[in-house]
């Protein structure tokens, strides 16, 4: 390997180490959002973070993943209701009942300008039922079933660092979100599926890289 392409393969390495960096949060429990942006973990506490089953979401309605304590000086209250997120050193969950979207915790997928994750249904009344009109209304069935599976109903969300606001990703948001980058833009109203989940999050991603 010559000289130049020496340097070339160490800029490269620099380059992938910070950006490893950029999306690390650091072990611990974030006490608040400015604790997520600075990557400031206040806390450090014991959790276990469960995948909770699909008959409990159904039951009692909730975002996928539950954070236990074993140390009984924790209360519940404060890991379900006060915490704003928890990483494990490879994975932050997120409180969504911080963002208004139901109770228990989802995974960060991608981090820069905007916090990007999937959730349940939001909190907000004039939310859900944008949400509802975006096709999963499930029409006149019997209440406790129709409960069932609107618990179940997930959706892509972006939170927005300088406003913390929490917005339900859609083609036309994500179009929006994109309006300064014409590459992406351009790139994105090329795709054959711009309604689907996973061309949301390769764009979000690609912004956030931005």
């Amino acid at each position: 390997m010559n000289k130049i392409n020496i340097i070339l393969a160490f800029l490269l390495l620099i380059g992938l180490s910070a950006n490893s960096q950029t999306n690390h949060f650091p072990k611990g429990v974030y006490m608040s959002f400015d604790e997520i942006i600075n990557k400031n973990p206040s806390k450090q506490l014991d959790l276990k973070v469960i995948k909770r089953t699909m008959g409990d979401i159904k039951m009692v309605g909730g975002n996928d993943y539950k954070i236990e304590s074993n140390d009984k000086s924790v209360p519940k209250n404060t890991i379900k209701r006060e915490i704003w997120a928890y990483s494990l050193g490879d994975t932050l969950y997120l409180n969504c009942a911080q963002f208004g979207i139901q109770t228990w915790y989802a995974p960060l997928i991608s981090d820069g300008k905007y916090l990007v994750l999937k959730g349940g249904l939001s909190n907000n009344a004039t939310e859900q039922k944008k949400q509802m009109r975006m096709g999963y209304y499930f029409g006149a069935i019997g209440g406790a079933i129709q409960g069932a599976k609107l618990a179940t109903l997930r959706f892509l969300y972006v939170i927005d660092k300088d406003t913390k606001k929490t917005i339900t990703v859609t083609s036309e948001k994500l179009q929006e979100f994109l309006k300064d980058k014409n590459d992406l833009l351009t790139q994105f109203n090329n795709e054959n599926k711009k309604d689907d989940e996973q061309v949301f999050i390769k764009y979000l991603k690609l912004l956030n890289e931005n």
